[in-house]
């Protein structure tokens, strides 16, 4: 087992890993072949990251790598293509960078069996690699060290968030928290659910109160997905929290606007893109969880330096759960608006 190591302060401990429950890509990633490059001395690093998604999440991401390499005097290339993720075409881009003879890699691992084939070409050639956002279910089988957060333990933070704001803006000690999936089966939302869950009964034992929970369906869309929340709000007279396993406390927010119900339930979620910032700002969502992609792109970059030039083995290491609500907004929104 890789030794973990904690990203510090505001770190509660946090999840394994995103996959999808597709089918396995048969004869995707190309068979080997490979042989480690031999590097001159002094030439530069050619070092290269895959996403399975190219969306606004990855900016700080790019942005940690970029400026590793910078410093290291790399040649940085991250490849990610559309949205939503697409497992065949992510393949196909680890096949790539596999083929241009990088000396590192960094890859993304959303299926429990579709990426393994490159991620064992990569050891197989000597290629230093560290996964990183998402490693799915099982990656540990495959000796690979992972940079990302610990979903169970995050979703306890976000579970322990949306019962103490159900409870000081509502006053009710009984009620329903709607819990907000729009990817069942993807494993990090899936184990976020469950966290969520595991907080919600966790300050239920502490507070005496009794708060139910249920996980529903949305979208990742914002049209479907606040067609999806009127619907299951409408269907939920009970309701005194929304606790989102995604940025869907941003599509709630304008729900709440829309319906005369801004501070009528408690409502947060994960990440720190720019709506939720900015529904925090306003109160019309209460708090999201972090989980630090700059530091996927950095500290990723770092254990594969590490292991370039060092020799040393890299280990897990866990990005954390960074709370953000009214009281740091403003300083995380400063944060944050250099990765556009």
């Amino acid at each position: 087992m890789n030794k973990k190591l904690s990203s510090g302060a505001g770190s509660a401990g946090v999840g394994r890993r995103l996959f999808l429950k597709s089918a396995a890509i048969g004869g995707a990633a190309a068979a080997g072949g490979l042989a480690a490059p031999a590097i001159a001395q002094g030439a530069k690093r050619k070092v290269i990251f895959v996403a399975h998604e190219d969306i606004p999440f990855f900016s700080p991401v790019r942005a940690g790598f970029k400026e590793f390499g910078k410093l290291r005097n790399w040649d940085t290339q991250f490849l990610a293509r559309g949205t939503p993720a697409n497992v065949a075409a992510t393949v196909r881009l680890q096949v790539d960078a596999l083929n241009s003879r990088p000396d590192a890699v960094g890859f993304t691992r959303i299926n429990e069996t579709a990426f393994d084939e490159n991620i064992m070409r990569a050891k197989d050639a000597g290629i230093p690699i560290v996964l990183y956002n998402v490693a799915s279910d099982g990656y540990e089988k495959l000796e690979v060290p992972f940079v990302g957060q610990d979903f169970i333990p995050a979703g306890r933070v976000n579970g322990l968030q949306a019962a103490m704001y159900a409870h000081q803006l509502t006053g009710k000690t009984e009620g329903t928290i709607l819990i907000d999936n729009p990817s069942p089966g993807v494993s990090a939302l899936e184990e976020r659910a469950t966290g969520t869950e595991q907080g919600i009964d966790e300050y239920n034992g502490k507070n005496g109160t009794n708060y139910k929970y249920e996980t529903f369906t949305t979208a990742n869309s914002q049209t479907e997905a606040l067609s999806r929340i009127d619907a299951k709000m409408r269907a939920t007279p009970d309701v005194v929290g929304f606790a989102s396993t995604v940025s869907g406390n941003w599509f709630a927010a304008i729900w709440a606007e829309d319906n005369g119900m801004t501070g009528k339930f408690a409502n947060g979620g994960f990440d720190l893109i720019p709506g939720v910032l900015e529904a925090i700002a306003a109160e019309t969502s209460h708090w999201a969880v972090g989980q630090n992609p700059y530091a996927q792109g950095w500290v990723t970059s770092s254990l594969l330096d590490m292991q370039l030039e060092a020799g040393y083995q890299p280990f897990d290491y866990d990005t954390g759960a960074e709370v953000v609500d009214k009281s740091n907004v403003e300083a995380v929104t400063k944060r944050e608006a250099r990765f556009g």
